[in-house]
């Protein structure tokens, strides 16, 4: 007679709890690996893609910032900086992106494609929030379109002990859950981007006043800006150690939404003082184009106001770059 003892009776229901984690573990890695290729690495829409794409290539300019630098590549600025000075040009900027994420993506650029010169598009709204910051390495839009790299990994983890970016971010980009699971559409507060860039906006101070609401979420508190300030100044230090030339620049605004923009004089003088101790070319271009017939909505430049840039501003600001190199 054969008695059964609870360690015999165990043994098979743990084998098969284990049999079912080791299946679910694999078929977990092989979607990953899926979404990884089909997601993270199927097209070339966000600047860390970008950058996958270009490994390896030498780059003169890189464009940095939130949505107004944008349009710079729609009205195709980069091929019009090749075809009037023989260098090429990437725009790596991010919608809501700022210095904190920027500092994330120009790390990145520096090891794939070794940039000369670093044109920053100045928002004051990017550094009065978090949302903007941090919260954009956090993005779960983002983050599924960021693809895995170690050398991205890494420079993630930086931003979690440095600049407060929450661990968790790191673990969904490690195990590519956003990848898996697509988030919730980033709020865009109506943004439509290239699809309006043809487009003529028609003023409205509803509008304005929504959208600058929208960009100011925590107002214009300076100790809200500490952490942006602190990744704008790095971001100089670290491209400047790697001998990257960087300009800054504020794209033109039209007068309707310039004026109603709340006060940010602390912040410019913060700002100025981290430029003038570097060195750093800054154009304050904000109020050079106040036909409102050149902005595809209440602040972003149309196609016709990227024209007008390119001709009266921006191609002599890019020519004037290191002249003597040409």
């Amino acid at each position: 007679m054969t008695v059964e003892t609870k360690a015999t009776t165990d043994r098979p229901s743990w084998g098969r709890a284990a049999a079912f984690v080791g299946i679910f573990f694999l078929l977990y890695v092989v979607c990953a690996v899926v979404a990884e290729f089909r997601v993270g690495r199927g097209a070339q829409q966000s600047a860390f893609q970008t950058l996958l794409a270009a490994r390896g290539q030498q780059v003169d300019w890189i464009v940095l910032g939130a949505s107004h630098a944008l349009p710079l590549a729609y009205g195709d600025v980069p091929q019009r900086v090749e075809a009037a000075t023989g260098e090429t040009m990437l725009v790596l900027a991010e919608l809501g992106a700022g210095p904190v994420y920027a500092r994330f993506v120009a790390q990145q650029a520096l090891q794939d494609v070794r940039p000369r010169r670093v044109l920053y598009v100045l928002d004051t709204f990017a550094f009065q929030a978090r949302e903007w910051n941090a919260g954009r390495v956090e993005d779960r839009t983002l983050l599924r379109t960021t693809p895995l790299r170690a050398s991205t990994a890494v420079r993630m983890a930086g931003m979690v002990v440095e600049q407060g970016v929450d661990p968790r971010a790191m673990a969904d980009y490690l195990t590519a859950f956003s990848k898996l699971n697509p988030p919730r559409r980033f709020e865009t507060d109506g943004w439509e981007g290239a699809a309006a860039f043809d487009r003529v906006a028609r003023p409205s101070r509803d509008a304005v006043a929504s959208r600058i609401d929208y960009l100011y979420p925590e107002g214009t508190r300076m100790q809200a800006a500490g952490p942006a300030l602190y990744a704008f100044e790095r971001l100089i230090d670290e491209m400047q150690e790697a001998d990257a030339e960087v300009v800054a620049l504020r794209l033109p605004l039209p007068e309707h939404f310039r004026t109603a923009l709340p006060d940010s004089d602390a912040l410019f003088a913060a700002l100025e003082d981290i430029m003038t101790a570097r060195g750093v070319r800054y154009h304050d271009l904000s109020e050079a184009l106040n036909d409102p017939t050149l902005y595809f909505d209440t602040d972003h430049l149309n196609r016709s106001g990227v024209d007008a840039l390119w001709r009266d501003y921006l191609g002599d600001i890019i020519k004037a770059a290191n002249p003597g190199e040409r």
